[in-house]
């Protein structure tokens, strides 16, 4: 089955198993060395770490088989915090056959995803699930994007 084939949707679990090799494949290009855990491990979905063992990240890859402007977030996003982690949000973008990512820290999403739910909560939405929206305006977008392109930079083996 295509993702490109307008028709066919692909099941959420494959979605999000994409999305994270994509990213491992990614940062393996980059020359880092980059392991996804198995399923269901909670909060970390790619360790990534520079070949001589001197810088690690971990991070939760967020992915839409759509071009989708938000993506839900687990409610222990405060629990994800810490400056080695990460969020890495994709999508599909189905016109151009490809993914596209954005790179976030966990202290920036969390910050963004608690003003939001309590917008939410002043207007008496209780139940309402965590999600963190990309940015209106295009050059914060691109900031996003860059921060992804160039996630590892400085870290990976030079050869």
């Amino acid at each position: 089955m295509s993702m490109s084939n307008a028709k066919s949707k692909v099941a959420n679990t494959l979605i999000g198993i994409a999305g994270v090799h994509f990213v491992v494949s990614e940062l393996s290009l980059r020359g880092l060395i980059a392991l996804p855990t198995i399923r269901n491990t909670a909060g970390v979905d790619v360790i990534v770490a520079s070949s001589n063992g001197s810088w690690h990240a971990n991070l939760q890859v967020k992915t839409s088989q759509r071009k989708v402007t938000f993506w839900p977030v687990s409610t222990h996003y405060e629990q994800w915090r810490g400056g080695n982690n990460f969020y890495v949000f994709v999508r599909f973008l189905g016109n151009e056959s490809r993914f596209e990512a954005f790179l976030e820290s966990a202290d920036l999403v969390a910050q963004q995803v608690r003003a939001e739910t309590e917008k939410f909560r002043a207007r008496g939405l209780k139940d309402w699930a965590p999600c963190w929206g990309l940015p209106k305006d295009e050059k914060e977008c691109e900031r996003l994007r860059r921060q992804w392109r160039e996630f590892g930079q400085g870290h990976s083996a030079q050869y």
